[in-house]
């Protein structure tokens, strides 16, 4: 029991370093500046470097960069779903699997923006969008594949590296959207469908009011109070009326 309990211990404690990492990584390439002075890539300046992480920073970015070109925000990214992984103290599926199809999408990504956007100009500094790790494929690929057969095979790298990486099914996908679209089709249908019987409707009420205006209501006369009779009075001659008096 005190094993299970120092295990899982130590397994949030690598989930929450693997957030950390993350957050510094991403917030080092998003702060990227190539006139940054970064070890091992740059001397002689002394300047405090502007990238947020500092000198470390500095140096992760361009590292990344160079190396892998804009792909490089896939890996702070990974880590994160590392991170929470061992956070939570859940366990990896097929983790060889998992682990090949991510390396395997980070190349095809970086070959990707290769072979689309080659070289960018970044703050007056010629950038390898895709790193020279995708510089390398897209120029061997390019060799015996040609522009438009390399990105063929690129795409359908990335697919598989999608599938391998998170278990993916395009399939499942494409079935479910499939159904919802059918779903809001049919939705659709009944709803003008409704909306002309009603439409029906009230021009049938219509109609039938417009002809009772026009022909007045039926049984009006029938309704209306007869008049009253008018009772005769029978009046004496005047002789008689004298005689009788």
């Amino acid at each position: 029991m005190a094993g299970s309990k120092v295990s899982r211990r130590v397994s949030e404690f690598v989930g929450v370093a693997l957030f950390a990492a993350a957050l510094i990584w991403i917030v080092s390439l998003a702060s990227y500046d190539p006139t940054d002075a970064a070890w091992f890539f740059s001397t002689g300046s002394h300047d405090a470097p502007t990238n947020f992480a500092g000198r470390v920073g500095a140096f992760l970015a361009e590292f990344s960069f160079q190396l892998f070109g804009y792909a490089a925000y896939l890996i702070p990214a990974a880590f994160v779903i590392i991170g929470w992984t061992y956070f939570w103290c859940r366990t990896f599926d097929a983790a060889g699997t998992k682990a090949t199809g991510a390396a395997l999408l980070v190349a095809t990504i970086s070959t990707f923006l290769s072979l689309v956007f080659g070289t960018l100009e970044l703050s007056g500094k010629s950038f390898r969008a895709g790193g020279y790790t995708g510089e390398f494929l897209a120029r061997e690929m390019s060799e015996y594949l040609a522009r438009a057969g390399s990105l063929i095979v690129i795409l359908t790298l990335i697919f598989l590296a999608v599938i391998m990486t998170t278990q993916f099914s395009f399939g499942r996908f494409f079935a479910a959207m499939m159904t919802a679209l059918k779903a809001a089709v049919v939705r659709g249908i009944n709803g003008v469908r409704e909306w002309r019987e009603e439409r029906r409707r009230e021009r049938q009420r219509q109609s039938v009011i417009a002809k009772h205006m026009k022909k007045g209501t039926p049984g009006a006369d029938a309704k209306a109070p007869a008049p009253a009779p008018v009772v005769a009075t029978a009046t004496a001659p005047p002789a008689l009326a004298q005689k009788r008096s």
